[in-house]
């Protein structure tokens, strides 16, 4: 499932900049940008914490729970790792 968030309108300029970039990486335009956007919210620190703990490989072996998934929610609950 997907959602358009911001449709956008570009500058012929800038769209041929993109179109330039996203040839050169062999991928089509929308996905250059959807992997812009995604590497642009991953640097704000957009995305879950748990998702970025499990990324690093982030283990909290002293926390109370069985699986790692559980570990991680029980840490982000007691707020040992922010949200």
């Amino acid at each position: 499932m997907s959602t358009m968030t911001y449709p956008m309108r570009l500058k012929p300029e800038e769209k041929m900049l993109f179109q330039t970039a996203a040839r050169r990486k062999g991928v089509s335009l929308a996905e250059f940008l959807r992997a812009a956007g995604r590497a642009a919210a991953r640097s704000l620190g957009a995305e879950p914490a748990s998702l970025a703990l499990s990324r690093a490989g982030f283990t909290l072996p002293e926390q109370p729970g069985k699986t790692e998934r559980e570990k991680i929610r029980s840490a982000i609950t007691a707020r040992h790792v922010s949200r």
